[in-house]
């Protein structure tokens, strides 16, 4: 970490945060354009059934209302990202859970479309719905999707099942090593759906304009992404089809969906009037892709010094009625490899199954798949170290990948695998367990009722493509564009601190703004870590173009050699002038603005595995079961740091949105229904809650691009559930496996062992 930057490395306050603090944000469901009407759907009542009528005359005879569609007035096209298996609305096919879309009212108002919706009369012929992926993925249940063979992009499966997604990860002789084994343990862990709880709930304004083409302003966070999959949905060449940027009120996963354009644009077509639509939070807990539940089984074989020689592990998830948004199994599954990252395991089986179901779909949130896998696999070490005897710590570190260890089995694209990458050298898995060790003070001897517990992860990022543009006005104005829409996580700050570090300028002269589709540009979008890698490469990039630009000029306008030109305060200067020359001065000279645009691919994978490990100390009440977290420790090692606070604030929130998946979070689910679909009874942690958190960062000149970067967004929340978990059983002897801990399990855990 040599090299000095005067902007780069330093803690800078988000540069959109004045706009939203302010209120002059203005996000999608703020959109209002003059005459629009408002969307309101027609959900299903029930599970799984075919739609055999739907009478929606007195609907429509209401005063105010301007349309209604149902499955029969729109394209028989199924919609989705990869997995393209949702219908536009089920009414044409069948509903296949409690939420799914059954028709669509557009009205003057929200209130008129809501009295619409409850005349309208629907029959359905209910059939036996599949809530259990375990049940459903049996050979025998019945198809939810018989069909699945004709959908774009899927696998295509030799045999029909509701077990689209079999993913199996095998490395060495695993019956072999089992049987060399001196101690076998397994375990079955359990998650639920637990929903990501962004402010903003979805929202969409759609116009169509005299050229008939789609004006969309969306809260979603891969805009261009999501592009050609409205284009075909909706029946438009693809430049018709013009997404307007707008910031995002938190995503978390959540909005990688275009939901409500489509139908939005049928109705503005159809009525010649701008359509908008906002969710509510009833519809947003029980019908929009929370987290997957899983059940997860591990089996694990170690020597009796803790050695771990054998790893079998395999998954059940929920995805629910549709896939259209949800992780893709070929991806990897949602059972992870992450399971054995930190560790030296040579004889690995994990297998992971993805099963529709009757219940609501599930999509990304981060870290998809990654809680779940760590849950199970940082708590059965835990379990491991108890059945032999030895502290949860010495286990980890009899068994932690170090650079100068033998390489795994072949894993793939895991850089542990493969000691010519750089990232195999890099791998920091045993410092940043011993920092964190040491922060949190772990071998100091507890309190009684007092407890802590370990978690270490590892997780590269991903990569692909990103544009970004430099441009200095004439009038002085510095603008950075991008086709990252920041749902919050401060990809837009980092840009600015590039630009102002390439061209020398304190950041307050640089302008973020996010370009349209209109750019005829692409961005893969917010998502794996990837926006600190990806989009700071391209505005680096961007800057240089722009810096050579006006390298050009200057040389042109002053006589200056180019090899002479330098940049600092927002100047340049170059051989035998005194004084030197504003950037924008050259702008204005030139008589038009100055910059440069690139666009930049990192690939898929990454070659960089940046480790976590956080330590909970937690107080369980032994008369309740109620759990106190009473101190947190999270350490993470990463390249360089762009921006401090920003990165400690993206460990910060996730380690509480963990904190909440572990104590408090659930959609409850009940016969298909989801039970609690409100902020009064989804319990999100709060202030009240929150234990003294310590934050602690290790970097490194190892990572991406000209700044050494690696992406810190998905890794904190992993880790928050098994440390816990592990803590609790610390403190108490109670070991629970299925979240969130609530004080009723450990309470009947406690009775149960004694």
């Amino acid at each position: 970490m040599t090299t000095e930057y005067k902007v780069i490395g330093k803690s800078v306050r988000a540069v959109d945060g004045p706009d939203k603090v302010t209120g002059r944000a203005r996000y999608a469901l703020d959109m209002a354009p003059p005459n629009a009407l408002r969307l309101k759907y027609l959900r299903s009542p029930v599970p799984h059934a075919r739609v055999t009528n739907i009478d929606a005359s007195r609907a429509l005879a209401l005063p105010g209302v301007h349309g209604v569609l149902t499955g029969d007035d729109v394209p028989d096209i199924r919609a989705g990202n990869l997995y393209v298996d949702e219908p536009i609305l089920a009414s044409a096919d069948r509903v296949r859970f409690i939420g799914d879309k059954v028709a669509a009212v557009v009205a003057e108002d929200a209130d008129i479309a809501d009295a619409a919706l409850a005349v309208i009369d629907v029959t359905y012929e209910e059939l036996p719905a599949l809530l259990d992926p375990e049940e459903a993925a049996k050979p025998d249940a019945m198809l939810l999707h018989p069909e699945y063979n004709s959908y774009r992009g899927v696998e295509q499966l030799d045999e029909l099942s509701n077990n689209y997604g079999r993913m199996v990860h095998e490395w060495g002789d695993i019956d072999a090593a089992f049987r060399e084994a001196d101690v076998i343990i397994e375990r079955e862990f359990r998650t639920p759906r637990v929903h990501q709880a962004y402010l903003e709930p979805h929202a969409c304004v759609v116009d169509v304009d005299e050229q008939g083409r789609a004006h969309i302003w969306m809260s979603c966070q891969m805009p261009t992404g999501r592009r050609p999959h409205l284009a075909r949905v909706m029946g438009l060449p693809r430049e018709d089809v013009i997404i307007h940027p707008v910031p995002l009120g938190g995503s978390f996963g959540g909005k990688m969906d275009p939901t409500g354009v489509a139908v939005g644009y049928f109705l503005a077509k159809q009525t010649g009037r701008p359509v908008k639509w906002v969710m509510d939070y009833a519809e947003e807990f029980s019908a929009m892709n929370p987290r997957h539940p899983s059940v997860v089984r591990v089996r694990v074989g170690a020597r009796n010094d803790g050695m771990i020689i054998a790893w079998d592990a395999e998954g059940f998830f929920a995805t629910g009625a549709y896939a259209a948004y949800a992780p893709v199994p070929a991806y990897g599954g949602l059972l992870r490899t992450s399971m054995v990252e930190p560790y030296r395991v040579e004889n690995v089986r994990i297998i992971s199954n993805q099963v529709y179901t009757n219940t609501v779909p599930c999509g990304y949130f981060r870290g998809p798949g990654l809680m779940q896998s760590v849950f199970a696999s940082e708590s059965v070490i835990d379990e491991l170290a108890a059945r032999l005897d030895l502290d949860p710590l010495d286990v980890r570190l009899r068994n932690i990948v170090r650079a100068s260890s033998e390489a795994h089995p072949d894993r793939g694209w895991s850089p542990v695998t493969r000691p010519g990458l750089p990232g195999y050298q890099a791998m920091r898995a045993e410092e940043i367990l011993r920092a964190a060790v040491e922060t949190a003070e772990y071998n100091r001897t507890p309190l009684p009722n007092v407890g802590r517990g370990i978690a270490l992860h590892g997780q590269s990022d991903t990569g692909f493509d990103s544009p970004a543009a430099v441009t200095i006005q004439p009038d002085g104005r510095v603008v950075v564009n991008t086709m990252t829409y920041d749902p919050g996580v401060g990809t837009g700050t980092i840009l600015a601190q590039i630009v102002a570090e390439e061209l020398g300028l304190p950041i307050e002269r640089v302008t973020v703004e996010a370009w349209s589709t209109e750019a005829g540009v692409r961005d893969w979008g917010i998502g794996g870590q990837r926006g600190a890698r990806v989009s700071s490469r391209a505005a680096f990039e961007a800057s240089q173009e722009a810096k050579k630009n006006l390298r050009r000029l200057a040389a042109e306008f002053y006589g200056w050699t180019e090899e002479s030109i330098k940049f600092e305060d927002g100047k340049v200067s170059g051989e035998g002038r005194a004084a030197a020359v504003a950037i924008e001065d050259i702008a204005a000279r030139a008589g038009e603005p100055v910059g440069g645009q690139v666009s930049v691919d990192e690939g898929d994978s990454s070659p960089y595995i940046s480790f976590g490990a956080h330590i909970a100390e937690v107080r369980v009440d032994p008369e309740t079961g109620k759990v106190t977290l009473l101190r947190y420790t999270a350490a993470h090692e990463t390249g360089r740091v762009l921006n401090p606070m920003g990165f400690e604030g993206q460990i910060e929130g996730g380690s509480v949105q963990g904190i909440g998946h572990a104590l408090s979070e659930e959609l409850v689910e009940q016969d298909g229904s989801i039970t609690n679909p409100s902020f009064a009874d989804y319990k999100l942690q709060t202030q009240q809650d929150g234990a003294r958190m310590k934050v602690v960062v290790l970097e490194s000149d190892t990572g991406h691009g000209p700044y050494q970067v690696r992406g810190i967004g998905d890794t904190p929340i992993v880790l928050s559930s098994p440390a816990i978990a592990n803590a609790v059983a610390a403190a108490s002897g109670a070991r629970i496996r299925q979240l969130p801990i609530t004080a009723e399990k450990v309470y009947r855990a406690t009775r149960d062992s004694d």
